[in-house]
């Protein structure tokens, strides 16, 4: 791939069998992208339509058992979100906003799942505990 990327997340999130990469551009960018794997080539598959400046943090992993992308956005809305691939479509799913993380992880433990965040924009640091839809 060319072009400045920030930074990049991998999780097989539609379960076909490959790995999907979630990228920021360019270096803090104002652009997500999920990039597929087609004839040995990432190919962009998917672009967060939200407006966003200064994204910043990216996780691939699986929350409630489903693959997924979490990602932070520092400015505009500020915003956590999941996203995650159900019935051939790429889902959103806000966790909050308003709060601009500078960093995000996801933890999965004693049966729970939680996504901790360092809330730069709030100045503190969250813990999200992950429930069932």
């Amino acid at each position: 791939m060319d072009g400045n990327i920030s930074e990049i997340a991998l999780i097989d999130i539609d379960n076909d069998g490959q790995e999907e990469m979630m990228t920021i551009e360019p270096f803090h960018g104002n652009q997500i992208h999920v990039y597929k794997l087609k004839e040995g080539k990432y190919c962009k598959d998917y672009t967060y339509p939200n407006e966003i400046d200064f994204a910043h943090a990216l996780v691939g992993t699986t929350l409630t058992g489903k693959p997924c992308f979490v990602a932070g956005i520092r400015r505009v809305n500020c915003e956590i979100f999941v996203l995650t691939h159900e019935d051939g479509e790429y889902k959103v799913s806000i966790v909050e906003q308003g709060v601009g993380p500078a960093n995000l992880d996801v933890v999965h433990h004693n049966n729970k799942e939680y996504i901790l965040a360092a809330n730069h924009t709030k100045n503190e640091a969250a813990i999200y505990e992950v429930l069932e839809d």
